[in-house]
């Protein structure tokens, strides 16, 4: 079963670039897919999102935000995609 991780960002944000190399990295081993979401194309992305990206989203809860932890970022995703 495939399942969707999103991860809120925006452009010319390198805590977001890293967040999205590690998620590409987790993908295969927790079995999910990852869509990225520019906060900046949708004004109530930007408004709730905008001092807290990168976000990262799965199963409908927030399990990692700015700054994040790799370690800590692997552990909450396999708890949430369980």
């Amino acid at each position: 079963m495939t399942r969707e991780v999103i991860l809120y960002t925006r452009k010319r944000c390198g805590l977001c670039d890293d967040a999205a190399t590690e998620l590409r990295r987790l993908a295969p081993e927790l079995g999910f897919t990852l869509a990225e979401r520019d906060i900046d194309e949708d004004p109530g992305l930007r408004a709730r999102y905008d001092e807290l990206v990168p976000v990262v989203v799965a199963g409908g809860h927030v399990v990692a935000e700015a700054p994040i932890d790799a370690t800590r970022l692997r552990e909450r995703l396999a708890a949430a995609l369980r």
